[in-house]
């Protein structure tokens, strides 16, 4: 099985021009979207080739936005800048917003080339812990980023181009809001949309009946390992299951997809093991109303901000204090966070997620400890 930059290398000499637009190259363009291009557009430059980047790829000045670190992606970078597939592509229109309270992380680049293919892809989650409280926030009511994403493809898709549109993870839920709200002119325009493992659209925010109007233009595609893209998931015609080098819940990684031939390397069914973990996450939301979703996400993400961290790899750097920290944080939380968290080890046992049952209730027979140890000491 060929990886992304396999792919790359492969089809690097013949640009999209000659061989029309292909589902991996979708793949490929949305992972791009990862790398922080602000050092290229903060200098008032509005338009540059992906091969312009070169030197700033190699010199280590452009990182990767993403959670879990950034092994693959640099490569991926380095051989789309030397390719005429993609390195010749102008890049503009970027966009990158972040705020930490209210939560907000919003990033998004156009891809273009010198006939009339156009590409409008929209980042996923990074490493933060706005981001991926934002992320949550789906759940519950449209956020700003879904909205910044609308009114990003209404400013961005012009007439007279072949436009496609897409983004992983966060990035996917992106593109669906706005393809589902965005002018009919608009979606005219749009040929193809790519929804790559990311969650759909909860009822409170948007009428699902809205999905018929752009699923014969819209492709999905889930890993086998798939829990984020089962969210909410929308029901796309053209849904596909790929492959992946890694393993469990990293296969949501897009660097791990696999390519077979120059196409997605697809696969039959998805593993019975992410089907059991849907089922629980699925029980799960389902018992909790809004109101409650709200106090819980509020809770838990103030709990694990109370260690000193603004990212989710500083989770830990705060060593015992940090841990502790958040520990309390979670033991003085309002009744709904706590028998939410309590709620987790016994939906993983019904549903026969040893594993993770595991995990949650050594962590939350920790916070349980943590408050009582505190409870004379406060009183």
């Amino acid at each position: 099985m060929d990886t992304l930059s396999d792919y790359i290398q492969w089809m690097g000499e013949y640009p999209i021009s000659m061989t029309g637009f292909r589902d991996a190259d979708a793949l490929v363009l949305c992972a791009l979207s990862y790398i922080d291009m602000s050092p290229v557009f903060s200098r008032g430059t509005e338009e540059c080739r992906v091969r312009d980047c070169r030197e700033m790829i190699e010199s280590g000045q452009l990182r990767v936005m993403i959670t879990g670190g950034d092994e693959g992606y640099p490569e991926l970078l380095a051989h789309a800048a030397v390719s005429h597939r993609f390195g010749d592509l102008r890049m503009g229109g970027y966009t990158d917003v972040f705020r930490p309270d209210p939560p907000l992380q919003f990033s998004a680049l156009c891809f273009h080339d010198d006939t009339d293919f156009s590409f409008l892809a929209f980042r996923g989650t990074d490493n933060t812990l706005a981001g991926w409280k934002e992320d949550f926030m789906i759940s519950i009511h449209s956020t700003e980023a879904q909205e910044l994403a609308l009114r990003c493809a209404e400013e961005q898709i012009t007439p007279g181009r072949r436009w496609y549109m897409g983004g992983q993870s966060k990035g996917s839920n992106l593109a669906l809001y706005a393809a589902c709200l965005m002018s009919d002119a608009k979606w005219e325009a749009v040929e193809r949309l790519y929804l790559l493992d990311g969650p759909g659209l909860c009822p409170e925010v948007l009428d699902k009946s809205l999905l018929g109007r752009i699923d014969c233009k819209t492709t999905q595609i889930v890993p086998q390992f798939c829990v984020v893209g089962k969210l909410f998931a929308p029901i796309i015609s053209d849904t596909r299951i790929i492959r992946s080098s890694a393993s469990g819940f990293l296969q949501h990684a897009l660097i791990s997809w696999g390519i077979d031939h120059g196409e997605p390397a697809l696969c039959e069914a998805h593993s019975a093991e992410s089907l059991l973990i849907n089922r629980a996450v699925d029980e799960w939301i389902s018992n909790m109303s809004p109101s409650d979703r709200v106090v819980f996400i509020d809770e838990l993400f103030d709990a694990l901000a109370a260690g000193g961290a603004d990212t989710l790899d500083e989770l830990g750097s705060g060593g015992r204090a940090g841990i502790e920290a958040i520990i309390r944080r979670l033991g003085e939380s309002s009744e709904v966070t706590r028998r939410t968290l309590s709620d987790l080890p016994k939906l993983a046992v019904k549903h026969n997620l040893e594993k993770l049952r595991g995990v949650l209730s050594t962590g939350m027979d920790a916070i349980l400890k943590k408050r009582d140890e505190d409870a004379p000491a406060e009183a």
